[in-house]
């Protein structure tokens, strides 16, 4: 087994496609599949299920590719260093949607001012998304709401966040006192889709006092939401950091509910193998303290 091998299965797991991995590479097809048997039979183990012509990564098969991509990583990282040892490598960074929208701009600007030879590629996508791609090293560094639990993952949270019910200044409800979660769910919802950290602590929320809501709205922009309520007798529920501006302005108001607030955790994750580099260490660092700021 050589680097050239996993290299070769790692571009066919990236395209399920021996053709197309085949023209990625700049190899024959013969080659490739070869260089996928040799594996195979190197390790009494199969990669790919081959089924109507379709390719489909089995179990081991999704298991050699954690260790392929990190092995290659760190080849790659060892070769820059060696090579250029003063030009920091660039950083893959995926984000939750709310994060993204509030942390991650004014963060990475930072951190690109410190290093600016460092090209930072950013990726926002919902939380379950983001875990699984550091989880095959995808993304160096991934920013999630609510905590992760994995033993592949180190997982720090390091900002805390509290989720409310929204509505529009001339919602029915806007101007009561407090509400019950019966009252709430009367109106129709609007809310994040399934997936991301808000609607999974929304949904158990509701599951938990077995309520019957009517979600009529789903979006992956939050931004989308929060001009839905305004303008339409819908309630959705928001991070207080996405929101501030709004209720200020008096666009938005927080619906009295009890509990008022919800609350989670932002979660800093990368995989236990990922070797941290200096600059990628310093990006961590600066996330781990944005919430003194």
């Amino acid at each position: 087994m050589t680097l050239r091998h996993l290299r070769i299965f790692a571009a066919v797991y990236q395209e399920m496609s021996i053709t197309k991995a085949s023209g990625k590479l700049h190899l024959a097809q013969p080659s490739v599949s070869l260089a996928i048997k040799e594996l195979e039979e190197a390790y009494h183990i199969k990669l790919f299920d081959r089924i109507n012509r379709r390719l489909f990564i089995t179990e081991k098969g999704e298991a050699f590719y954690t260790y392929a991509s990190h092995i290659l990583d760190l080849f790659d990282e060892m070769e820059n260093c060696m090579i250029a040892p003063d030009i920091p490598v660039g950083i893959s960074l995926g984000s939750s949607i709310t994060i993204g929208n509030y942390l991650v701009p004014q963060t990475v600007a930072a951190f690109r001012n410190k290093y600016p030879a460092c090209e930072v590629t950013v990726r926002i996508q919902n939380s379950q998304q983001i875990v699984q791609a550091v989880l095959k090293n995808d993304l160096d560094l991934g920013l999630v709401e609510d905590k992760v639990r994995h033993d592949q993952l180190e997982a720090v949270p390091f900002m805390h966040d509290r989720l409310y019910f929204i509505c529009g200044k001339d919602h029915p409800l806007a101007g009561r006192k407090m509400l019950t979660l019966e009252e709430i769910c009367a109106y129709p919802l609007f809310l994040r889709e399934p997936g991301s950290a808000g609607r999974e602590i929304t949904d158990g929320l509701l599951k938990a006092h077995q309520s019957k809501p009517k979600i009529s709205w789903e979006s992956v922009s939050n931004q989308a939401l929060i001009r839905a309520v305004e303008v339409n007798p819908g309630i959705s529920v928001m991070s207080e950091k996405l929101v501030e501006e709004d209720v200020k302005n008096g666009r938005i108001v927080i619906l009295p509910f009890y509990p008022d607030a919800f609350e989670r955790s932002f979660t800093l994750i990368y995989h236990k193998k990922k070797y941290i580099t200096g600059a990628l260490g310093e990006l961590i660092q600066m996330f781990k303290l944005s919430w003194r700021e």
